[in-house]
């Protein structure tokens, strides 16, 4: 009876024991369910924020997922990290991943740790160029090279530093280091883009020595060495053939030394490489001064040829035309003959004074000596007429036989125009009259009375009676030099003068006619 007893209080006691496991067990049970279904809330929303880009919110919440029991570690390693990298803490990410690679050695561990890292190292170069990128567009060249460097050293075969780097240089105008970083870049890289850059840095480099070869020209020019100064421009000229600016400087010193010829032939060449109004303009020029050099040519020629034969209607026709008086007179002194023109020292040429003053005749250390003719036009109002001394020169002055003419042309009475003329022959000396003298007067080209007298350094002498004794006369008046003839016959008059007469070649002497 008392087995049966026991029996009965053990079976209870194990069934209670049994119950309390059960409960225990359903606890338990219960428990890791609720951790579960929290860690894989917490996952959930681990990934939420980090897909959403709540960067910040996702690292806690990976954080607190890592430290719940039985969490994935490299799963959730891998989910922090990229947080991490979501707010550009990659060393954090990292340093995760390696803290996870220690506990577990996963090969996707291993795999992101790869990737992360080379993902750290395109961020820190992106991070480079975008300051480099600043600093250039702010012109701040130097710093933004220092940057590109910097990039270099984080991906070496990267073109995009050696063409930024190569064009800081060319804004700062190095060219030949941007050249040398273009030859570096294409060492490691064989780029066709750098390839490209070179073409356009060597053209840089051209150009450079084009303006120095320029500015060489340009003062040689400025020191009148115009020979070595036209040499700096066609050495210009062959660096770049198709630039204008060797062109038009070359051509304009042509034009600037009156080597019109070679000045055309230059700008019709250039215009073949390159279409400029400029050298249009330099062309036409050239063309025009040509054009003016043969007119004016012409005219002195015709000039020349007409006081060598005293042909006085055409000499007063050369002189009164435009070219003479706007274009030959403007340069005046103008030496001239035939066979060369310039400031002619010795020889025989025509001397231009000015507008109303030439001379034609032997020239001696630049002065008039021996035979020649000096012409000159009236200057007096409202009045045409002309005068010259036709003769030996010595010194630059009238010296020895010649002649004087002098011609007006007048309105008569009548309203006619009428001439008149008057031609002096005999001594010249200094300028003045001297010795026996022969005057010849002439109205409409015809003889109207000539005297012959007597001059002692430019003043007539009275002449007498012929009983020797002086013609009569009142002081202070007009006295008489001679007879007055009508061709070879005496006119029975005489040929009176002021006391104060002085006669002599115009410009060299007072005269009083």
């Amino acid at each position: 009876m008392l087995r049966g007893v026991f029996r009965t209080k053990e079976r209870k006691i194990i069934i209670a024991i049994l119950v309390i496991i059960l409960i225990i067990s359903a606890v338990f049970a219960y428990m890791n369910y609720k951790e579960k279904n929290q860690y894989v809330e917490q996952t959930v929303m681990a990934e939420k924020y980090r897909m959403e880009g709540n960067y910040k919110q996702a690292v806690e919440a990976y954080i607190k997922a890592l430290s719940m029991k039985n969490s994935d570690e490299e799963l959730l390693s891998i989910g922090l990290a990229e947080a991490y990298i979501g707010v550009n803490d990659y060393d954090k990410a990292l340093e995760v991943l390696r803290s996870c690679y220690q506990n577990t050695s996963g090969v996707k561990i291993k795999e992101k740790i790869e990737d992360v890292t080379s993902r750290k190292t395109d961020y820190e170069y992106l991070q480079i160029i975008s300051r480099a990128d600043i600093y250039f567009s702010n012109e701040e060249y130097d710093k933004a090279i220092a940057e590109y460097e910097k990039a270099k050293l984080i991906k070496s075969k990267e073109v995009i530093s050696f063409q930024r780097i190569s064009e800081a240089y060319i804004k700062i105008g190095n060219y030949n280091l941007a050249r040398e970083e273009v030859l570096e870049g294409l060492a490691l890289t064989q780029s066709g883009e750098l390839e490209s850059m070179l073409d356009e840095v060597d053209a840089y480099l051209l150009r450079q020595q084009y303006d120095l070869v320029i500015t060489e020209a340009a003062e040689y020019i400025y020191q009148e060495n115009y020979e070595d100064g036209i040499k700096k421009y066609e050495e210009a000229i062959k660096l770049i053939p198709k630039e204008e600016q060797a062109y038009s400087a070359l051509a304009a010193t042509y034009i600037s030394v009156e080597e019109y010829q070679k000045a055309v032939i230059l700008l019709q060449s250039a215009l073949v490489q390159v279409k400029s109004d400029e050298l249009e303009g330099l062309l036409d020029e050239a063309f025009e001064m040509i054009t003016a050099i043969k007119e004016r040519e012409k005219i002195l020629s015709e000039l020349y040829e007409a006081i060598d034969e005293v042909d006085t209607n055409k000499i007063m026709e050369l002189l009164s035309t435009d070219i003479f008086k706007e274009k030959i007179v403007a340069e005046s002194p103008v030496y001239y003959n035939p066979v060369g023109e310039g400031n002619l020292v010795n020889g025989h040429g025509l001397i231009i004074y000015d507008s109303e003053h030439i001379y034609y005749g032997g020239i001696i250390e630049r002065m008039k000596k021996g035979s020649g003719i000096y012409f000159m036009l009236s200057s007096k109002i409202d009045v045409q007429g002309y005068y010259y001394y036709q003769g030996e020169w010595n010194h630059d002055i009238p010296n020895g036989t010649g002649k004087t003419v002098e011609e007006t042309t007048l309105l008569n009475a009548e309203g006619k125009l009428t001439s008149s003329t008057t031609v002096t022959e005999g001594i010249f000396s200094n300028g003045t009259e001297n010795g026996s003298m022969h005057k010849y007067f002439y109205t409409d080209g015809k003889e109207t009375g000539n005297v012959t007298y007597e001059v002692k350094n430019g003043k007539p002498i009275a002449i007498t009676e012929d009983n020797g004794l002086p013609i009569p006369v009142e002081e202070g008046k007009p006295y008489a030099i001679g007879k007055f003839y009508l061709e070879e016959n005496w006119a029975g008059e005489y040929y009176y003068v002021e006391p104060i007469t002085s006669w002599g070649v115009k410009t060299f002497i007072r005269t009083n006619n």
